[in-house]
């Protein structure tokens, strides 16, 4: 059954992955069993026949969900289609001036057949700007701008088109005008109105709390909190997930308890005629709390898998946990076979195995019971969030330590209570206790704690040792010094890896240099809104990826978004020993002062043997004869990287250039040359192309950009002198080994739902 049920499993992942049919498969099984019904000696070989099936039942199944899913999708031939849709908002959340969106299309298939478009389902989609008091329920006639989803490329584990694709949104984009169909708005649904009858009777500081920790709303939270969270590896406590699910189910099972105790209650007949009673109350109470907290594909997988663990208890049946869960990973595929490719469910899974492991057949008192399994969740997942390249620091070890218990003792606790009776006055002392956790998460964030290594086996090994100790009757508290000694002598800081990199950024720019001694940075890449920018979310992960830790040297050429959004995130996250820019910036950490790249002076700075670079400074006669501006004043380096030159040039426009080459004329060659401003028809001018002669030509582009960079004049100059080009909209993150090898993300294998 196991081997089986693996195969399946194996299966449904492998079909989302597969760019031939299946077909051929089938008719060689058909072919097969044939051939074992007519010949006797393949009736005694038919176990190879029945692995075969597993396998392809499970590649089937997925690989058939994946092209139904794929055929609805706006295809990137059609991306930046205008279209006009009847919508029924889904769901509707403010940001500033922005109204996030999900909204189901109404609009028949026949209808969007006639504008050109697949037949989209659902769509998120952003309203800037907009007099109107959004919600759920809402029907709109809209004129939409619809974008085709599409990955930045940076060889990062998080997948925005499979994540989209697992969440049945078929295009995203933004609305340009609209009308409510409806003449009366509806009325918020009965989730919402709670929610907004909690909100009314709770503590403003103490309301982000209960909405966040028991109903599941993310955006209670602030992006600083969210991202200190994030430092400090205490994400996973503020997520609405399956031991928030569990202690629900712990509540419920503690109320039948009590009402089993009734004289009505215990007359029953036999086990099963209290039992049942006591199964039906726990199902009720725990699937309100899922729906109140959002119903998320996390909470489903884990209600559906406590059920399941409920059901099986109270049953005759015995069946195994690792069978039990087993059978779970494969009902989850096939319910979403492209889940696998979101965090959470590796992550979930894995949380839910060591769970099982650590806690079957081991007593713990009710105190314990409260914190411990989020400890355990967070220790068992220290190996897969190493193996995954993800950044641990002891940091993290200790912050979790530390606010494990408070939030499992205190803060949970406090929430939950509070939403079960907002008018105890429990609102007060929530707030005084969430602000206590801030404050201690902020003081710890200060504290300068070394990485853990990039050993995903020996601390693995190291958790299995520890929860067989446990299992057996040591006390796990009296193991955790040992743990952590453990683990503080594994710590040593792995060498950065050698690469020069040109990242994924969209319409941005942001380039690394790194080598085992030192590294460069040029820019940090756009800032989209408030709560999204590519220096924390590409930029830093990239960076960290490669084993850097801090920034050496940091360069931003000037203060335009696209270059300069993620500076401030890249700085509070891995901070820079000296920061270069071309312009004065906004919103910079007191601890980076910037320096003038202008004032600098043109000699060459050395970070490393290998690695050294050099502003390249117009005189004040020469600065004069150009037109005066943020893009004209930003800062031009030339870096030398294992013997490779790279021309970095902002957004600067031809009259720079042709100073430029007046005043350096020969020295201005390189292997690389990075193209000024996007590849705008303003820069890259055929002498300063013939001057610099490199070997090839990076831009960096967003897909599709409004702005058509690069432009055509550009790409017929680089045909002209035959030098060969690559653009990150295309072929995703331009990286270079100390070889002189070049390539492109996207010009490797990709899966399926990938957009060229």
């Amino acid at each position: 059954m196991y081997l089986y049920l693996l195969l399946v499993t194996i299966g449904l992942l492998s079909g989302t992955l597969l760019t031939w049919p299946l077909w051929p498969l089938w008719v060689g099984l058909a072919v097969s069993l044939l051939a074992r019904w007519r010949c006797p000696f393949w009736r005694t070989r038919s176990q190879p026949l029945l692995w075969l099936l597993c396998w392809l039942a499970g590649a089937s199944w997925s690989s058939l969900w994946l092209e139904e899913r794929l055929a609805q999708r706006l295809p990137a031939a059609q991306d930046r289609s205008l279209a006009s849709l009847q919508l029924e908002l889904l769901s509707a959340e403010q940001r500033g001036q922005v109204w996030r969106l999900q909204a189901r299309v109404l609009t028949p298939a026949a209808t969007l057949q006639q504008q050109g478009l697949p037949p989209l389902q659902q769509l998120q989609l952003n309203w800037y700007r907009t007099p109107h008091t959004l919600q759920a329920g809402q029907r709109w006639q809209a004129d939409v701008l619809l974008r085709s989803p599409r990955n930045f490329l940076n060889n990062l584990p998080f997948d925005y088109e499979a994540f989209l694709l697992s969440r049945g949104v078929d295009a995203t984009g933004y609305i340009r005008a609209a009308h409510l169909l409806d003449k009366e708005a509806r009325p918020p649904g009965m989730r919402q109105r709670w929610l907004s009858w909690q909100q009314q009777h709770v503590d403003a500081d103490a309301w982000p709390w209960v909405a966040g920790l028991v109903f599941g709303e993310q955006a209670a939270f602030s992006a600083g909190q969210w991202q200190l969270a994030q430092r400090t590896g205490t994400l996973h406590l503020l997520v609405v997930s399956g031991l928030h699910v569990g202690l629900m189910v712990l509540l419920a099972l503690g109320l039948w308890w009590l009402l089993a105790r009734l004289p009505l209650l215990k007359s029953g007949q036999g086990i099963y005629a209290v039992t049942l009673p006591g199964l039906l109350l726990v199902v009720g109470i725990s699937a309100v709390y899922v729906w109140l907290a959002g119903a998320g594909i996390a909470l489903q997988r884990a209600w559906v898998m406590l059920l399941v663990l409920l059901c099986l208890q109270y049953s005759r049946w015995r069946l195994r946990w690792p069978l039990a869960l087993l059978l779970a990973v494969v009902v989850v595929l096939m319910v979403n076979p492209l889940i696998w490719t979101r965090p959470g469910f590796g992550l979930s899974f894995a949380a839910v195995l060591a769970l099982l492991a650590f806690f079957q057949g081991r007593r713990s008192n009710r105190l314990e019971a409260l914190w411990m399994p989020q400890l355990v969740v967070f220790v068992a997942l220290l190996p897969l969030l190493l193996w995954w390249g993800q950044p641990v620091s002891l940091l993290q070890c200790v912050a979790n330590l530390v606010a494990i218990p408070l939030l499992s003792l205190l803060l949970l606790p406090l929430a939950l209570a509070t939403a079960l009776l907002p008018f105890a006055g429990l609102d007060a002392l929530l707030a005084v206790v969430g602000g206590w956790f801030w404050e201690l998460l902020h003081w710890l964030s200060n504290i300068p704690l070394p990485y853990l290594p990039w050993m995903p086996l020996p601390l693995l090994l190291l958790w299995v040792v520890w929860l067989l100790l446990v299992r057996r009757g040591v006390s796990g508290m009296a193991l955790w010094p040992a743990l952590v000694l453990l683990l503080l002598w594994f710590v040593r800081a792995p060498a950065p890896q050698s690469v020069a990199m040109l990242m994924d950024v969209g319409q941005g720019q942001s380039m690394a240099f790194i080598s085992p001694q030192a590294t460069l940075l040029y820019d940090s890449g756009p800032r989209f809104s408030e709560h999204f920018d590519t220096g924390a979310a590409i930029v830093v992960p990239v960076l960290q990826r490669h084993g850097v830790r801090t920034v050496t040297d940091m360069i931003v050429s000037h203060a335009d978004l696209d270059h300069a959004g993620g500076t401030a995130a890249i700085l509070q996250e891995l901070g820079a020993q000296r920061l270069w820019v071309g312009e004065p910036l906004s919103d910079l950490p007191a601890s980076a002062p910037p320096q003038d790249c202008h004032q600098s002076g043109d000699e060459w700075k050395v970070l490393s043997e290998v690695l050294l670079y050099r502003f390249l400074i117009l005189p004040p006669d020469a600065r004069a004869q150009v037109r005066d501006s943020g893009n004209n004043r930003s800062c031009v380096v030339l870096v030398q990287w294992y013997d490779q030159r790279f021309l970095l040039t902002g957004d600067i426009s031809v009259d720079v250039e042709q100073q430029l080459v007046r005043r350096y004329g020969d020295e201005l060659k390189s292997e690389v040359l990075v193209s000024g401003h996007h590849g705008s028809q303003t820069s890259s001018a055929l002498a300063f192309l013939q001057t610099v002669a490199p070997a090839e030509v990076w831009i960096s582009a967003g897909f599709n950009n409004r702005f058509g960079h690069p432009a055509p004049v550009v790409l017929e100059r680089l045909a002209q002198l035959q030098i060969p080009w690559r653009n990150t909209a295309a072929a995703g993150a331009l990286t270079r080994t100390t070889t002189g090898n070049s390539s492109g993300l996207r010009e490797s294998w990709q899966p399926p739902w990938r957009q060229p």
